[in-house]
């Protein structure tokens, strides 16, 4: 499934080259920086790796738990994953069966849902339900904990260029990082959350950002206006910051209708952004130029949680939910059955369809 280097970029005629199936439902999607491989991470404990030319899957099983997020460092060939009960992990990812070369339980008090690795592969960066950020070295060791949130931990990124770190979380508070584990400001994006009167919990929060350094701008993705607490209901909705004056610039809203967060964004080489989302009423994979608030571009699908940019450039993985036919996530049939919802990763390509593919 190799990608010719001269075939024309256009979002606007992105279409599915491949799907990947899971028995489970999945979340976070990311290929590997050698771009031979796609992972996903199963709620059933399981991260999952299929071979971009073979599709053959491999199997990385240590968590006995939801896998909340997972990141790579480049170099070393290490993959590090989160899961629900706090546990910490790293892999040789590169290898034809999965070796583990350390384990750190208890590395967080509760759900690990993020997992970010800075651009020089030296700090990894964690964040969960324990409203801390914490800092490790490449072989495990606790650096440094950022403490500050009021509310979970939902994302959590490196600077690219200068290696700051920037959390969100469900609040809609963003807080700014430097190296050295000071805060350097806060950004308030108060207007990605909700709690009214009458409502049992908070609703929203910062699900998603991504970092455009030719403009220096922040993406923060997630929803508005949510109307209740059951199922969540609200308006979709993507806030742009300008990171040299810490303003918003634009809000980035999609066309298909939905009802459900963003939850992944990311900037393309043209500085195209992309996003996926999930909702009861549906959802879409939406491309925007940053400058106007309504997609170049959207396609329509069920619930997403993910979108990942291949090296190339040329293709995204997306994660989302495949209806097992039944409605609920997998109403029992029998009392002692339950089955899930199954998961599925779309790889796309960001150019016209060759005509021997067009029929497909």
């Amino acid at each position: 499934m190799s990608v010719s280097s001269a075939i024309p970029f256009d979002v606007t005629k992105a279409w599915v080259q491949t799907k990947f199936q899971w028995q489970r439902q999945i979340t976070a999607a990311r290929f590997s920086p050698c771009g031979r491989f796609v992972f996903a991470a199963g709620i059933n404990g399981a991260i999952i790796r299929w071979d971009l030319e073979t599709e053959q899957q491999v199997l990385f099983e240590s968590h006995d738990t939801w896998v909340g997020d997972f990141a790579f460092d480049s170099e070393s060939k290490r993959m590090y994953s989160g899961d629900y009960h706090g546990t910490l992990t790293c892999w040789d990812y590169s290898l034809d069966q999965p070796k583990q070369i350390w384990q750190k339980v208890g590395s967080h008090n509760g759900w690990i849902r993020k997992v970010t690795v800075s651009p020089d592969g030296s700090r990894i960066a964690t964040g969960g339900n324990d409203l801390s950020v914490r800092i490790w070295n490449a072989k495990g060791k606790s650096t440094d904990q950022l403490e500050g949130h009021q509310g979970y931990i939902f994302s959590l990124i490196f600077h690219p260029e200068t290696g700051d770190i920037f959390s969100g979380d469900q609040l809609g508070m963003v807080r700014q990082w430097n190296k050295k584990g000071n805060l350097i400001r806060e950004f308030d994006l108060s207007v990605l959350h909700t709690r009214l009167d009458n409502f049992l919990a908070h609703v929203g929060g910062v699900r998603c950002m991504a970092i455009d350094t030719t403009r220096n701008l922040l993406a923060c993705g997630g929803f508005t206006n949510a109307k209740s607490n059951s199922f969540c209901p609200g308006d979709p909705l993507i806030s742009i910051i300008d990171l040299e004056s810490a303003t918003e610039v634009i809000q980035l809203k999609p066309t298909i209708k939905a009802d459900g967060p963003i939850n992944g964004i990311r900037f393309l080489s043209d500085g195209t952004l992309v996003g996926v989302g999930e909702g009861q009423a549906g959802a879409s994979l939406s491309f925007w130029d940053v400058e106007k608030s309504e997609p170049i571009h959207a396609i329509k699908m069920l619930s997403g949680y993910e979108v990942d940019v291949h090296p190339d450039g040329m293709r995204l993985a997306v994660s989302r939910y495949e209806t097992n036919g039944r409605t609920g996530n997998g109403r029992h049939v029998m009392p002692e059955e339950y089955v899930s919802n199954d998961g599925l990763v779309e790889v796309y390509q960001l150019s016209e369809k060759p005509m021997e593919d067009a029929d497909s």
